[in-house]
């Protein structure tokens, strides 16, 4: 209560200082029409660095002072114009026409590279957007991972029906967070894990505004989880998009959502609600309990079991329990007001909520059913041009206990996060020095010991904090060269404080061609199961009559291997701070006007690698069980081999009690070079045609590794191509688009083998009827070939859906 009691008489005093300005100032209307005389919203106006956006009228306001005046307008998919203009006491209404062009990626500008608004091509980093033509088409299939999963360098693989692992880059996992995520400034991912609950959102496609991909480190302005790239996804503004707004989508395997958003104004309060709901059948998910009549898609899978589940009792059959878990459900509800104070100045109030389950997610040890959760959140922000201050909570509370389905184990979470965050960014030198300076700090507190399911740390009830400040001058040097500087300090009370330097040369020789050099220090923090985690791997194993044959034939103890020797996944308290040093040089042009280009490569120096939880990690902190005569051991090795190859590296003593495990767990085990080139392009054939082609390709090295037995691969493929070719004039759509990603190894936890090569073709249409409606529909894999993206994911199939939207 206290940090928000400081950010509200912050925002009070922000409040007096503007109304003191605003007496000196005549106030300046302006009306913003295309060439038919139909009002334009969302167009942005600036002048002298204040401005802001026209509403559905197509107007807007200013406050200025007496004088002459230029007028900036902006809106993508219009020219942009300037226009000047003299202010003085009774002036009329400023009415100006915008002239339609096709939306461009080099007109769009962005904010997460620098934490400021900037064109994409002079951003200091390799960065993607989702045109908003691409977001209007999504609504036919409502998924934000399926929509950036054709951008350059991103690899998105999915391993359910809404189970996606998002990464930039390489070294992806079952529960990958080397990404940060942020909706609204708000990291949505679970504490617990970092995991991002794609299905969980408190909003949908309709009502995200933008979403920007920030490839490569980000630590030096967004902290520890910005390790591999940072994806910012921005909802609309309630002022930006007054009305009702209705979405009906439905879709093989029962897909349903229903949406519906109204926004208003009163005065100078605007207001936003939005609520939905959406339901899918999980036809893809099957059991995996082979004793029971369960198969497993391909081989190498862990198996299902059956039993006794804390806080839940006896399932006495998994297919059972998927019959009665088979729809994955989603129903949110959202409403924010906006107070604008005028010039880019609003007072933002949010609170939601959701409520999801019915996923099957992969993690390290098998799958896990995520059957009911609930995830509420609240946000006070102060935002205008030069200061942005925030504050928000988020809590993820499991109702009813998450399964794991290969272990005889439940778990459960509840955990809070209280956010506060202020930065401030002015410009110097006749706009030759931009500077940003901001602090940030954040309190966590977790627990799994809830709900009678069996806690998933040891210890629990974790209270952490998390401390940054950050800056970052942007110089002209010339005006052909910029310098790009940042630093960000981290302390917490979980990790050693770390410091994250970033610097860059933006060199544009001529105009709309720049070329980047850019240096980076991320890290990655460990997760608190990385550190504490006690849950089990997998179903007992019988290994008494081994250790018995084996004591008796060389007349020595036995290891104590019972008929019930159970598997964990345990923490290592050792664990520390995955760090990375990157280099990047990357290139933006505009060719001819038609043909826009990026090419990014880049390399990563990782060391203090995480790695996946594994046997024989950390002998020092879990002891390996072993005869005394090296013999005994090579036959113990042969016959559990028999079982499973990786038991004789996991058999090992749990140090609490001294009986003997099969025993999983990360460390930090190694040095690794990881290097790559991204290649994008967008070539605008015509008026309303637009073709896109972009190729990855990612290579590592192991420079060096503690334990050589345990292999280290980037879990991603070495070459992903995307191609496509999107027609969009009069109210029709139509796109085509090929994804083909080569076959790569996968190892994680419990999971190793390989991914075999998949190319996969989609389609989308859309027609707009008339200004309020529009229908338009989505097939993924439009070929129907069945395949599996990440190991121990399900095999995927065609998914079709149809949506139909209507605006008021």
């Amino acid at each position: 209560m206290k940090r928000m009691h400081m950010v509200l008489c912050l925002m009070l005093c922000l409040l007096c200082a503007q109304f003191a300005q605003s007496q000196n100032s005549i106030p300046v209307t302006l009306k913003v029409t295309d060439i038919e005389n139909r009002p334009l919203k969302n167009v942005t106006f600036r002048v002298e660095g204040i401005g802001g956006k026209t509403n559905e009228n197509g107007e807007g306001s200013l406050q200025l002072k007496k004088g002459n005046y230029t007028l900036q307008l902006s809106l993508i998919g219009y020219a942009s114009k300037t226009t000047a203009f003299e202010v003085v006491q009774g002036m009329p209404t400023l009415g100006i026409q915008l002239l339609e062009k096709q939306t461009r990626t080099e007109d769009v500008t962005v904010y997460g590279a620098s934490r400021r608004q900037q064109k994409i091509t002079e951003a200091p980093a390799a960065i993607s957007v989702v045109l908003p033509k691409e977001l209007a088409m999504a609504n036919s299939h409502g998924q934000v991972a399926k929509t950036i999963e054709a951008i350059q360098g991103v690899d998105v693989v999915q391993s359910g029906m809404n189970d996606f692992n998002v990464n930039m880059r390489g070294f992806n996992n079952s529960i990958n967070r080397r990404v940060l995520v942020l909706l609204d400034g708000r990291d949505p991912s679970t504490p617990l894990l970092n995991l991002v609950e794609w299905n969980s959102f408190q909003t949908n496609m309709g009502d995200i505004a933008s979403i920007e991909v920030v490839r490569g480190p980000g630590s030096a302005l967004y902290g520890s989880n910005a390790y591999n790239g940072v994806i910012n996804i921005t909802s609309s503004a309630p002022k930006d998009i007054q009305g009702t707004r209705v979405s009906l989508t439905g879709g093989d395997f029962n897909t349903f959502r229903g949406d519906i958003r109204h926004a208003g104004g009163i005065g100078s309060l605007y207001y936003k609600i939005n609520a939905g709901y959406s339901t899918q059948r999980q036809s893809w998910v099957n059991s995996r309990d082979t004793t029971k009549g369960g198969t497993l898609e391909y081989p190498g899978l862990a198996r299902d079991v059956a039993g006794n589940r804390s806080g839940i009792g006896m399932i006495a059959n998994i297919d059972s329990l998927i019959n009665a878990n088979k729809n994955a459900t989603n129903m949110f509800g959202s409403a924010r007001f906006d107070y604008e104070l005028g010039n880019e100045e609003r007072v933002t109030a949010e609170m939601g909520f959701s409520r999801y389950g019915g996923e099957y997610f992969v993690n390290q040890t098998g799958r896990i059913l995520i059957n009911d959760v609930e995830k509420p959140y609240m946000r006070l922000a102060y935002n205008s041009s030069s200061l942005n201050v925030q504050a928000h909570w988020n809590r993820r509370n499991t109702i009813t206990p998450q399964i794991v389905m290969n272990a005889a184990a439940s778990s459960a979470e509840r955990s809070d996060v209280y956010v506060i965050d202020a930065q401030w960014n002015g410009s110097f030198l006749n706009d030759a020095m931009k500077l940003i300076v901001g602090a940030s700090h954040e309190y966590q507190a977790v627990s799994t010991s809830i709900i009678g399911a069996l806690p998933l740390l040891n210890p629990d009830n974790l209270h952490n904090n998390f401390s940054g400040l950050y800056a970052q001058a942007e110089i002209d040097m010339h005006s052909t060269l910029r310098f790009v500087g940042a630093a960000r300090i981290d302390r917490s009370t979980f990790f050693d404080t770390q410091f994250s330097p970033k610097a860059a040369l933006v060199y544009t020789p001529v105009q709309d061609h720049t070329f980047r050099l850019t240096l980076n220090r991320s890290f990655l923090r460990p997760s608190y199961a990385d550190l504490y985690r006690y849950s089990p791997a997998g179903a007992p194993v019988n290994l008494s009559a081994i250790d018995s044959t084996i004591a008796s034939k060389y007349s020595i103890p036995r290891l104590g291997l019972t008929t019930a020797i159970p598997q964990w996944n345990l923490g290592n308290p050792n664990i520390k701070v995955e760090t990375a040093m990157s280099y990047e040089l990357g290139y933006k042009g505009i060719i001819n006007k038609d043909l826009y280009v990026t090419v990014d490569a880049y390399l990563n120096r990782r060391t203090n690698f995480i790695s996946v939880p594994l046997g024989g990690l950390a002998p020092d902190v879990y002891v390996p069980r072993r005869y005394e005569n090296e013999q005994a051991n090579v036959e113990l090795k042969t016959e559990l081999d028999k079982i499973n190859r990786l038991f004789y590296d996991r058999l090992a003593t749990i140090p609490s009690t001294g009986a003997a495990a099969l025993i999983i767990t990360p460390k930090n085990i190694g040095v690794i070079n990881e290097y790559g080139i991204e290649i994008g392009l967008n070539y605008y054939i015509m008026n309303g045609l637009l073709f896109q082609a972009n190729y990855s390709h990612l290579d590592f090295s192991i420079e060096e590794n503690s334990l050589q037995t345990q292999k280290i691969v980037p879990n991603a493929s070495p070459n992903r191509y995307n191609f496509g070719l999107q027609y969009d004039k009069d109210g029709i759509e139509f796109g085509v688009q090929v994804r083909g990603v080569t076959g790569f190894t996968w190892v994680a936890g419990l999971f190793e083998g390989y991914v075999p090569e998949y190319w996969l073709v989609n389609l989308n249409m859309g027609y707009q009827v008339n200004s309020d409606i529009t229908i338009s529909s989505t097939i993924f894999n439009v070929l129907d070939r069945r395949h599996y993206q990440i190991f121990g994911g399900t095999n995927l199939q065609r998914m079709a859906s149809m949506n139909l939207t209507l605006t008021i």
